[in-house]
């Protein structure tokens, strides 16, 4: 199911970043996001793990790769 989610995070962050390719282990720091960017990806994080997701709980920096977030939102 993991694998699912992957593909929907990276689906709606290509749609905010408008690219069509995107590694999932590439840190989001080097995507050219924003605070705006990271902001509509905590909200797609909140749809695509079924809303249990607290803003306050999901970490990203810099550093974080998708596939880091895909790992911390199903656990």
């Amino acid at each position: 199911m993991s694998n699912n989610n992957l593909s929907l995070l990276l689906g709606e962050l290509k749609k905010i970043l408008q690219t069509e390719e995107m590694d999932p282990d590439v840190p989001v720091g080097q995507l050219g996001i924003d605070s705006l960017n990271v902001i509509e990806l905590i909200l797609a994080c909140q749809q695509i793990y079924g809303g249990v997701v607290d803003f306050e709980n999901i970490d990203i920096s810099e550093n974080t790769t998708v596939r880091d977030i895909d790992v911390s939102m199903s656990s």
